[in-house]
This record gives structure tokens, sequence and C-alpha cells, in this order.
């Protein structure tokens, strides 16, 4: 075991653990301090092919690892890398929940991409964004020079603006209700109409998103994969229960920040290859939302990974598919 200490004046601490010879097979883990967050980093997988894929977990609050068994195919041909999020996962420490705002977001994902530029130096690092994860992507990518620190982006079923994702999940909710007859929710929406962005509430949007999952917009969860679910107990590197101790840490996130993040002016200075990923079923994040991003990124090239038979989480229905289409960007790139 190593430890390599950052400048205290970064208020960060970085341990890290000893690779594996066979670099097509490295298992690296080290663990990122900073404002009062300890949050893990495995790096798995094909560090010989000098690529590296950092997985942007969704949520927030949800975890990284927990999702290897739906990536790991990945890993033969590329390395990845799964980051627990602050006061998310198997995060630790004393992390204020103040500290949730997209801003620390970002700057904690700079952290993170930084030290693995200074384990990997020769490396190639791709973002793969995951739902809320996508938004932190987004954060990190128009955050002043950041996205020169990676080679290129995969966003899986997330958004740019949060406002105009309530607009899609309204529109979607609205055909799904007509073409499966629901008067009732038909009836919820013409008498909830969406507030505008000044006075939009978490509870509106949230009443929105059940009558969505009523309509069948993602039925498919890991949670439902009991051999997952063992798996995930008894061979999991992380803090098996921690991630579910966290929910509550987000409600003032959710109060006054979520809701106001747009970066729809800051895309057209996106200059990175862009892959969008998204499983066409998705009723949470609407494939609509996919068209509306590319529209914006008018400053480079855009390619489509489409899943038919998915919903919110295509590495879990398609799981090989998916990691095809991973491995293909990231060669391609």
């Amino acid at each position: 075991m190593k430890s390599i200490f950052w400048p205290l004046a970064f208020g960060l601490l970085l341990f890290s653990s000893c690779q594996k010879e066979d670099r097509t097979a490295v298992e690296n883990t080290f663990w990122l301090r900073h404002k009062g967050a300890e949050m893990p980093v495995w790096v798995r997988g094909n560090i010989a092919s000098n690529k590296l894929v950092l997985y942007l977990h969704g949520g927030p609050g949800d975890c990284s690892i927990c999702y290897r068994d739906y990536l790991q195919t990945i890993e033969k041909d590329v390395a990845v890398a799964y980051w627990d999020q602050r006061i998310a996962g198997s995060s630790m420490g004393n992390a204020d929940p103040k500290t949730l705002n997209y801003n620390q977001f970002g700057e904690d994902a700079r952290y993170v991409v930084q030290l693995l530029h200074e384990q990997y130096p020769e490396v190639q690092i791709y973002l793969l964004a995951h739902s809320f994860g996508v938004e932190l992507a987004w954060q990190f990518l128009t955050t002043n020079e950041n996205q020169d620190m990676v080679a290129g982006v995969m966003l899986v079923n997330g958004t740019f603006s949060n406002y105009r994702w309530a607009e899609r999940l309204v529109e979607w909710t609205l055909r799904e209700a007509t073409a499966q007859n629901r008067a009732d929710i038909l009836q919820f929406l013409a008498d909830h109409p969406l507030s505008p962005l000044a006075t939009i509430t978490q509870d509106e949007v949230s009443a929105i998103y059940r009558k969505m999952l009523d309509l069948g917009g993602n039925p498919v969860s890991l949670y439902d994969d009991k051999g997952f679910l063992l798996r995930y107990a008894f061979t999991s590197p992380g803090l098996v229960f921690s991630q579910f101790q966290h929910g509550g840490a987000y409600a003032d996130f959710f109060a006054h920040e979520s809701l106001k993040f747009d970066k729809s002016l800051a895309l057209a200075g996106i200059h990175l290859p862009v892959g969008l990923f998204w499983g066409l079923k998705d009723g949470v994040v609407p494939v609509e939302i996919g068209h509306d991003t590319e529209a914006l990124l008018t400053g480079t090239t855009v390619e489509w990974a489409l899943f038919e038979n998915s919903w919110h989480e295509p590495f879990v229905s398609e799981p090989d598919k998916f990691g095809r289409e991973v491995v293909r960007f990231v060669q391609a790139h």
C-alpha cells in the first residue's frame, strides 16, 4: 500500500492501493478526500489499452460499483473507473449536505480526473455518464477548460436542463396516457399544467414523475435481480448498505438546486466527441431530450447508440450491446 498526499492547499488526500502487475486486468483503488467527503475510486480492467472510462453514476446519491455487473464486459478492452460521488454510494466522511451543489460536484469530478491522469499519465480518459451523472458531466465539461482533460463523453439517458426535462416528461406522460386510455392521468395533467420555471416545485415534478412510472416508463430495476443482490452483498468492494443512508441529505438539493440546472447556452462550446446512448422506451428521460441535446451541440460531432428494448438503464436491459457500443466509441476516438 502506498500513500500519495496532494498539497494541502487543495484540501485533498489520495490513498492508492497496489496494482496487479497484469495491466490487462488492473485493480487499483484510491480515495479522494475533499471538503469533508471521502470518495472511493475503483479502477478495473485493461489499462494497457491506454483508454479509461470514468463512470459518472446517477441519483444523485446512487452508487457506481453496484453497476459493475453490467459494465464489466467493457473491462476486457478498456479500463473503467468507478467513482462514488460525495454523500453517495460507499462515500464516507463528514461532508456537509450544503456541499451538494453542481459547482461542488463539478469540482470533485475535476479532481478525480486529475488524479486519474496522475496515476495513468499515458491514458486517455472518457466520461460515461448516466441520468444525474449527465448533469454532472455537463457541469464539468462547461466549466473553464475542463473538457480538454478528457477525450470524449458518452451520455446515457440524461439531460442538460431540468426544466426542459420536465416539459418532455409531461409530453411523454400525456402521449402514453392517451395511448393507454388512462382518463385519470389525462385529467390530472389537465388540472395540473406545468408551472413556469420561477415557481415550479419538486413536489409538482414528483407528482408527474409518479404518473409516468404508473404508465410503465421504467419497469426494470437491477434490484429485481436476486443474483445481483447476492453478488452485491457478498462480493462488492464497497460498503454494501451505506448507499441507503444518504437519501435525506439531498432534500435541500432537490428543493433549491436541481430544477434550476440549465446548460443550454453552454453546449455550443463543446468541441470533444459526444455519444448519445439511449433506451428508447424510457419515460424517465425521454429520447426527445437526446434530440434536444444534439441540436444544441453545434460545435462537435454527435454519435447515437439506440437501445430499442431498454428503458432508463440500457446497460441493465441490454448489457452486451451496451458494452460493445461503449468500446466502439472509445476505440473510435
